[in-house]
């Protein structure tokens, strides 16, 4: 059902509006000790302390104003004005009551609820009469009495552009309206992140303080930390600040999903790894109950992807966070090829992310198939580690790209998308992100609304926000289909292996109806049940 526009209307004054019969007066404020004792109001039944910040001042109406900050019960703090009006909610019809309390009524607010606006005819002003109101003299048809509270008001939407210095850089972020999505959320840091890949430089000014614990499962410690000297040591920090780096700090780049938090894991270096430690990342990532795991590697060769790899994507993908699902991003891969079904990026958890220029069009590289579910630009600038093993000489690199920088990109994205709607399961969300896609203006779709190139289209965070959010209709469904990617352009990492044509079809349809179903690849059965 559609909502309206979400709006954040967070003056006190709305919270009397919900009709109801409790007496949230009937606990008188407790006796306060000496001289500083601290003002409060009750609330709806929650006491708000008020802190009381310097004289009163002329406010931009002309009343006047004085400043305050809110201390409420969980610990949130909220700064505001108070002024000389209290709004006053009575038993309908009771309003004649208000005079012999000695208060004035300025107008009426909402008076089928009896809620009335009112100053206090002896002076003082809206907190003062706040707090007489809670005395044992008030009118016995009065139910509660705020401050007619001065709070900020915010739409929503409205964009937000972070001060980190080399954000005109990202220009990825910008082809993605990013400033709008960031204007609607930035995250959560419940949200947990996990890139696997070559380790993280966990000392970076743009990671540090992001960063949760890790894990190598190479040397089998909790020190995810590059390995000095291997090739394409970078590839882990670089898709690490795509995804999460520190964002609004003055520093560098922004992050994906800004208030998200991170973790590392180092899976890559020069040496074959045992088939195992590709389980071992997994395991960590569902033991952590991560949200969004962000894969930019596959293997060097093409080759199937070994059922006990398969099987723990997709017990991440059905199991993780709490039960409803991680989202397990893979990037398409490098190789100018096409990924075949039995590949890791067609697994049936996975989202297979290929990759676009700034112009919208096809890379060089990007690998194709029938799996292959969106794409999203590359993420050329981003986070380097500092000193000679990076790939510049300062701690960010411009040189990154490939789908290794698009699948990051679009794993941000996606840790928004989980911390605006946590209640979502994986299938609903990996739906919602192909469903509000951008079509590719270089793409021919087929049948089902997919192209093997451009996949279901360009990955849109603001339009996946807005059905999430309620706040626009979601787009028509269209037809479309599915993902699975590797990768393996420009960094040490390869391409991937996956299972046989089933993919998450079936539990679409079972969940969405047939027009989800249709959206699905022609296999239709690989995020299936």
């Amino acid at each position: 059902m559609r909502r309206k526009p979400s709006i954040l209307l967070s003056s006190a004054a709305l919270l009397l509006g919900a009709a109801g019969t409790g007496d949230a007066l009937a606990s008188p404020r407790p006796a306060a000790s000496g001289s500083a004792r601290t003002p409060s109001f009750l609330d709806g039944g929650r006491r708000v302390a008020v802190e009381r910040l310097g004289p009163a001042a002329l406010g931009a109406s002309g009343g006047s104003l004085s400043p305050v900050r809110l201390h409420y019960p969980d610990g949130r703090t909220v700064q505001a004005s108070v002024g000389a009006t209290a709004i006053v909610k009575v038993d309908p019809g009771a309003e004649g009551e208000l005079a012999g309390a000695g208060l004035e009524v300025v107008r009426p607010l909402m008076p089928s609820i009896g809620l009335w606006l009112v100053r206090d005819t002896g002076g003082g002003d809206g907190l003062d009469l706040a707090e007489r109101l809670q005395g044992a003299a008030r009118p016995a048809s009065l139910r509660e009495a705020i401050p007619d509270l001065h709070v900020r008001l915010a739409a929503r939407g409205a964009p937000f552009t972070p001060d980190d210095p080399r954000l005109p850089g990202q220009w990825y972020f910008a082809d993605l309206r990013m400033e709008e999505a960031w204007g609607r959320t930035r995250g959560d840091a419940a949200t947990s992140m996990v890139v696997i890949d070559t380790g993280c430089d966990l000392d970076h000014p743009d990671l540090a303080s992001k960063m949760d614990p890790g894990l190598d499962v190479i040397d089998r410690d909790d020190d995810p930390t590059y390995k000095p000297g291997a090739a394409g040591v970078n590839h882990g920090t670089a898709c690490a600040g795509l995804v999460a780096a520190d964002t609004d700090n003055g520093v560098g780049i922004a992050g994906g999903c800004p208030e998200c938090r991170l973790r590392c894991v180092r899976l890559l270096d020069d040496e074959a790894q045992p088939i195992s430690t590709s389980v071992d990342a997994f395991e960590f990532a569902l033991q952590v109950n991560a949200a969004v795991v962000s894969n930019s590697w596959g293997y060097a060769e093409p080759m199937p992807v070994p059922r006990v790899v398969e099987d723990a994507i997709d017990r991440l993908f059905d199991a993780g966070r709490d039960g409803k699902g991680a989202l397990v991003l893979f990037a398409a891969g490098n190789d100018d090829r096409e990924i075949l079904d039995d590949e890791i990026q067609a697994v049936r958890g996975v989202l297979n992310v290929g990759a676009v220029n700034h112009l919208e069009e096809e890379t060089s590289f990007t690998n194709r198939g029938s799996s292959l579910d969106l794409v999203a630009p590359t993420g050329t600038l981003s986070t380097d580690i500092a000193g000679r093993e990076g790939d510049s000489p300062d701690d960010y690199t411009s040189l990154f790209g490939g789908t290794s920088s698009a699948c990051p990109v679009a794993a941000g994205i996606a840790g928004l998308l989980v911390s605006a709607a946590p209640e979502r399961t994986s299938v609903e969300l990996y739906d919602i992100l192909i469903r509000t896609a951008r079509p590719a203006p270089y793409a021919i779709p087929d049948e089902n609304g997919h192209d093997p190139i451009f996949g279901h289209g360009i990955i849109d965070p603001v339009a996946a926000l807005r059905e999430v959010l309620g706040d626009e209709p979601p787009p028509p469904d269209e037809g479309g289909e599915d993902a699975g990617g590797d990768e393996q352009a420009g960094c040490a990492c390869a391409a991937a292996g996956a299972p046989p044509g089933e993919r998450r079809g079936l539990a679409i349809a079972a969940l969405l109806g047939l027009a989800a179903a249709r959206r699905r690849r022609a296999a239709g059965a690989r995020r299936g049940g």
